[in-house]
């Protein structure tokens, strides 16, 4: 479809569009650069009960280091319709990472986002959460409950991972006491991975990663999963308090 000059858009889940298919993705489409979209559902542990086979957990980390692959991971309904649209402007491949879990509406129908920039939400100054996809709602319940106890974090809504925001990282680090990252992905190669490479470049700092510590998934419900990985708005507020 491509090579005959249309908008080629793939779907499965994340476990084959990022795992079995990975050879054709690096040679057939980011090699000769196609203008071929990946969008990729059901990644993370919120997969649930289908269990650590159709749990992707790597796929950032695979997608980031591939030449000429762009990588995002939406949040909300709002923002998943505004980058299935957006990735369309884009002249080459592109890797959309989506969840099964269905998660509340954080942003406003109609509301601008831009790709490659982060979204920062609240101004607190004693902590920085980067967090992106399912987790971001999360983040933004840690945050609400932290405030009414005085301590006062940020939300940085990655939504995009690749090119990430390094400009955005780099002011929450120099604005904020600490950094921590959030992801339904492995700590090894994803978001937190990133942050760090841009940290430790251009303002080094200690960053604690939040996500599946090396390991494979399990099989559950989605809730429970989230927590068993330490990943609920309980687990990010225990890290910012230690």
């Amino acid at each position: 479809m491509q090579v005959h000059g249309q908008i080629a858009y793939a779907s499965t889940f994340a476990m084959f569009a990022a795992g079995r298919a990975y050879d054709q993705i690096r040679n057939s489409i980011c090699y000769p650069k196609l203008n071929v979209k990946v969008c990729a559902t059901h990644a993370g542990v919120t997969v649930g009960e289908d269990g650590a086979t159709h749990q992707m957990l790597e796929d950032i980390s695979l997608m980031r280091t591939l030449p000429n692959m762009r990588v995002m991971c939406t949040s909300d309904d709002t923002q998943t319709k505004w980058a299935v649209e957006e990735i369309a402007k884009i002249d080459g491949p592109v890797y959309l990472r989506l969840c099964r879990l269905a998660t509340p509406v954080i942003y406003e129908e109609g509301q601008k986002f831009e790709f490659g920039k982060g979204i920062q939400i609240g101004d607190g100054k004693d902590a920085t959460v980067i967090a992106t996809g399912v987790v971001v709602n999360e983040a933004i319940k840690a945050m609400e409950t932290l405030n009414k106890e005085g301590i006062n974090i940020r939300v940085v809504d990655m939504h995009t991972i690749k090119p990430i925001d390094k400009e955005l990282i780099i002011k929450c680090a120099k604005e904020t006491k600490k950094i921590i990252t959030v992801e339904d992905h492995s700590v090894i190669g994803g978001l937190g991975s990133a942050v760090c490479e841009v940290l430790s470049e251009e303002n080094p700092m200690k960053v604690t990663r939040m996500g599946v510590k090396d390991a494979f998934g399990k099989s559950g419900k989605a809730e429970e999963l989230l927590m068993h990985f330490k990943l609920t708005e309980k687990d990010i507020i225990e890290e910012i308090k230690k």
